[in-house]
């Protein structure tokens, strides 16, 4: 086994992460730290919901089952020079930092019109390089959430914070095995969800 170092770019410092690292990966694959493959990790704006406003503000709540629900999405006042701060674009990742839906994140697909958001949502950008479906597939792996848990402060509203995800490691492939992930897990998933269907109309047929 080989062993993995890590530059900390405030010392200089080189130093061996063997103890964080939780198995090989292939030859040609990296491990990195979120926080230095991230562009941004910025936390959300602190505002009102209001039913009118200088622009719409997602919250967590407005996002359900891997969608926002745009229709329910308040408005909010904010500065008009303050607005690109927190401008949601296609391909963010938000990830809720408080409450019982902690660690819940969430790939921006679409934004059909402008908008920002909340304070106890955290937003991260990284390099156009990476498949933004491969990130957000490991933000719903078991190292994601094993990760976070180590970083959650437990009370009674558990909540972690950029720091956490900026020091999450993840296994980054080159980038056309990345779309070959991304596909294959699309088509798995196409595959559970048809199974489910089926499974459920049985059942449906079988209570009749």
């Amino acid at each position: 086994m080989s062993s993995y170092y890590e530059k900390i770019l405030a010392t200089g410092e080189v130093k061996c992460i063997d103890e964080e690292i939780p198995f090989e990966i292939p030859q040609g694959w990296e491990w990195e730290r979120w926080g230095n493959i991230a562009q941004t990790i910025q936390y959300g704006y602190n505002a009102p919901a209001l039913e009118h406003g200088v622009i719409k503000m997602v919250r967590i709540s407005d996002i359900q089952e891997n969608g926002v629900l745009w229709d329910n999405v308040p408005y909010c006042q904010i500065e008009e020079n303050d607005i690109e701060t927190y401008l949601l674009k296609v391909n963010d990742i938000l990830f809720a930092r408080t409450g019982g839906t902690v660690g819940k994140s969430f790939l921006v697909e679409e934004v059909p019109e402008r908008a920002i958001y909340a304070g106890y949502l955290i937003r991260t950008r990284y390099s156009s390089l990476l498949n933004p479906r491969y990130m957000k597939s490991f933000m719903e792996s078991q190292l994601y959430w094993e990760q976070l848990k180590n970083g959650t402060i437990a009370t009674a509203q558990p909540n972690c914070n950029g720091k956490t995800l900026a020091k999450m490691l993840l296994p980054i492939p080159p980038t056309k095995e990345q779309d070959r992930i991304v596909e294959k897990l699309m088509q798995l998933s196409s595959f559970l969800d048809n199974y489910t269907s089926v499974r459920d109309n049985n059942l449906s047929l079988k209570a009749l």
